[in-house]
């Protein structure tokens, strides 16, 4: 899974709720997206070439007037449009269907390309001109939005895309310091302040010319706040990085002793806090199984 898809996975499954509000508010009105669950694991061969894939999101969502009844949302994302898209989205949405017994809506976000905004667009399949499919999307050109525009609105999420849009009128400093005075001000949990920020220092990348001048006014008093976020988060990042670390050597470690690793034992050890790791690691010494490492 490439960078954008687990940044953007993680960033919209914790703001599902903005992410339908920015694309499709009558539907956000009839949805209780706070209430939904995400589905893991989906897979599909991808067209056109026949491999397995998963779905970056899905989502099962109560309706607003029968909480009973559900509604798949289901998003993909992509770097760059692609006219492929339509027909896998197409694919995906008759094999969730079939699968799950739900109606599917689905969201293609392109990070670039594609009409800015959201869109509504139809794919057809037609056998001797004869119309047999007709399937409806939304489509949300992020990389074409004006920054300004996004960074107006009520949704935090909206704040984090803005780093990937077109400012009009600021310059590359003050459209980063824009975003994370937004971020900076919000009501927001500390979990969720580290996913937005995230997202800006990812897509808003500064020459050292503009680092310069970002910093100049960081130093201003009225933006103090936004300069101690930036280092709360680059602690945070270096942090995850020697547990990372931390991680890939056990699993090294797992592996010369042990063989192969199942996915659920590789993924409980890449998502374990240090002290953990380092209590697994010790016990690597004398046991004689791996059930025996990962003793809680």
């Amino acid at each position: 899974m490439g960078l954008h898809d687990r940044l953007f996975k993680q960033l919209l499954q914790t703001f599902l709720s903005d992410l339908l509000r920015l694309v499709a508010p009558d539907l956000a009105a009839a949805l209780l997206p706070r209430a939904g669950r995400f589905l893991d694991k989906e897979t599909f061969p991808d067209w056109p070439r026949g491999e397995r894939r998963e779905v970056d999101l899905l989502a099962e969502v109560p309706r607003a007037d029968d909480p009973e009844a559900k509604v798949l949302v289901h998003v993909e994302v992509e770097t760059q449009a692609r006219g492929e898209t339509a027909e896998r989205l197409f694919r995906y949405a008759l094999q969730l269907e079939v699968r799950h017994g739900q109606p599917v809506v689905s969201i293609l976000v392109n990070l670039r390309g594609g009409r800015p905004g959201v869109q509504p667009v139809e794919f057809t399949e037609s056998v001797a001109g004869l119309e047999v499919h007709r399937f409806r999307f939304l489509a949300f050109g992020v990389g074409g939005c004006r920054a300004e525009d996004y960074l107006a609105r009520p949704e935090p999420l909206a704040w984090a895309l803005a780093a990937l849009m077109r400012p009009q009128r600021l310059r590359p400093a003050e459209h980063k310091l824009a975003c994370l005075r937004r971020i900076a001000s919000a009501k927001l949990t500390g979990a969720e302040r580290f996913i937005l920020l995230n997202c800006v220092e990812t897509y808003l990348e500064l020459t050292d010319y503009e680092e310069r001048e970002l910093a100049r006014l960081q130093g201003l008093a009225a933006n103090q706040e936004v300069a101690e976020m930036e280092m709360t988060w680059a602690d945070k990042i270096e942090a995850r990085g020697r547990r990372q670390g931390e991680a890939r050597m056990l699993l090294g470690q797992l592996e010369a002793r042990f063989g192969s690793l199942p996915a659920p034992t590789r993924e409980r050890v890449e998502g374990a806090e240090s002290e953990t790791l380092l209590r697994w690691s010790k016990r690597l010494l004398s046991a004689r199984r791996l059930e025996e490492v990962l003793e809680a």
